[in-house]
């Protein structure tokens, strides 16, 4: 059996030899024909093609694997983790087995299995469009269709979807939110004073009454896709958790934005497809998401701008001010 490891163009891999050692080792092949067998009925592996798709410095990498037995190819998407993480599968698991399934319409990769000793998570590969590529490219309908989409996803996920992981409930972003404003102001942001100003008035203005449902925890566009016969997957489920249902939509709508400023050069580019979005998100969710909206969404964009200024990305200085004036303008109304 044939193993090669093939990595992305202008992919910064410091130590791709870790990576291949774990895709190279007697026990990863040990693996490889046990899954064969068991989930494709097949008695050798002939090869094996791997593909780094992203790496996330400190957290994991994300592969596509191809292996080619006497049955034909089977295309996984891997993840290793430096830490366990066997969580995840288990909570995709249960996702699955709750009603988001290749049966519905609105589902999640089917989960294969997860190798603790290897630390990684193997889960099916979906073919399809990116709702990231469909706000980027389409026409003005395509973009509606697509927002009213990934609404319709999100509230299937929240009725259907068992309550697990960390809670994020109010205490805890504001304790979140306290931390990024220290980040600001001891990174000698010269805008620190806004970050300040945000988070004093998310503190007097928590949502009174808080509602707690299943959570993405990094629900954006980039993490679905739209398959035909409307068909929506959302994958990724690293943050998984317990949250109040609006939070996931806020961070959608504040994708949207970040989307919108960084590809098209301004955060309204994509306001109908937003506008779209949270029309068809309250219209299906549960009753009383809207009044505690702007609170989630304030206190996400504060946490967009401390990340910019902690990864300095280009165009970080600017993208990270723009947050936070949204995020004031967003508890004025």
């Amino acid at each position: 059996m044939e193993t090669r490891l093939e990595f992305v163009p202008d992919t910064v891999v410091p130590d791709p030899s870790g990576l291949a050692a774990v895709l190279d080792s007697g026990e990863w092949r040990r693996h490889l024909r046990e899954l064969a067998y068991t989930h494709w009925g097949a008695r050798c592996v002939n090869d094996t093609q791997t593909r780094l798709l992203k790496l996330q410095m400190g957290n994991r990498c994300t592969l596509e694997i191809v292996i080619g037995t006497e049955r034909g190819w089977h295309y996984l998407i891997g993840k290793i983790y430096l830490r366990d993480r066997a969580d995840v599968f288990e909570a995709m698991k249960k996702i699955w087995r709750a009603g988001l399934n290749r049966e519905a319409e609105f589902w999640i990769p089917c989960p294969i299995t997860y190798l603790p000793s290897l630390r990684l998570l193997l889960q099916e590969k979906v073919e399809g469009m990116l709702a990231k590529r469909v706000f980027l490219d389409g026409n003005p309908g395509e973009c509606a269709e697509a927002a009213e989409r990934c609404a319709l996803w999100l509230a299937r996920f929240q009725a259907l979807a068992p309550r697990q992981g960390k809670i994020m409930d109010v205490q805890r972003i504001l304790r979140h939110g306290e931390r990024r404003v220290r980040f600001i102001i001891e990174a000698r942001m010269p805008f620190a004073y806004k970050a300040r100003k945000l988070f004093e008035r998310l503190a007097v203005s928590p949502p009174a009454l808080e509602m707690m449902c299943a959570g993405h925890g990094d629900y954006k566009p980039e993490h679905l896709f739209l398959l035909p016969q409307r068909c929506t997957v959302a994958f990724d489920w690293d943050c998984y958790d317990i949250a109040d249902p609006c939070r996931d939509a806020a961070m959608f709508l504040i994708y949207l934005e970040r989307l919108a400023l960084g590809a098209l050069g301004a955060v309204r580019k994509l306001e109908s497809a937003s506008q779209a979005f949270l029309r068809t998100y309250l219209a299906a969710s549960q009753p009383g998401v809207e009044v505690r909206l702007r609170f989630h969404k304030a206190a996400l964009y504060l946490q967009e701008a401390k990340r910019d200024v902690g990864e300095q990305h280009p165009g970080w200085f600017e993208r990270a001010e723009i947050m936070l004036d949204q995020g004031l303008r967003e508890l004025e109304l």
